[in-house]
C-alpha cells in the first residue's frame, strides 16, 4: 500500500513541477530552483512512478489501473503537447 502511495504521489507531483519550469516560475525541486531544474524534477517524478509501478505491478497491467493511468495520459499530454501550448500562448494575444 505504501508504494502505491508514492506511485501517485510522484505521478501527481510532476505536473506541477513541469508546469511552473515552463512558465519560468520558481519553485523548490530536488535539484534547485531554475526552471530547468523543475522540467528535470518533473522527468525523474514520472520515471519513478513509472519504476515502482513496473517494480510492483508491472507495465502490461497499467490499463487495470485507471487512476494512474489518467494522472499519466494528463502528464504526457502536456509533456507532448506543449508545443502547440505555446504556439496557442503566445498567438492569441497577436493581432
Amino acid at each position: 500500500m505504501f508504494i502505491d502511495f508514492l506511485i501517485g504521489l510522484f505521478a501527481a507531483n510532476a505536473l506541477p513541477h513541469y508546469l511552473i519550469g515552463r512558465f519560468d516560475g520558481r519553485i523548490l525541486g530536488l535539484f534547485g530552483y531554475s526552471a530547468r531544474a523543475n522540467i528535470a524534477y518533473s522527468f525523474l517524478c514520472t520515471a519513478i512512478a513509472l519504476g515502482l509501478f513496473q517494480y510492483k505491478y508491472g507495465l502490461e497491467s497499467i490499463a487495470d489501473h485507471g487512476m494512474l493511468l489518467g494522472v499519466l495520459l494528463v502528464v504526457f499530454s502536456f509533456y507532448g503537447g506543449w508545443p502547440i501550448i505555446t504556439r496557442y500562448l503566445t498567438s492569441s494575444g497577436k493581432t
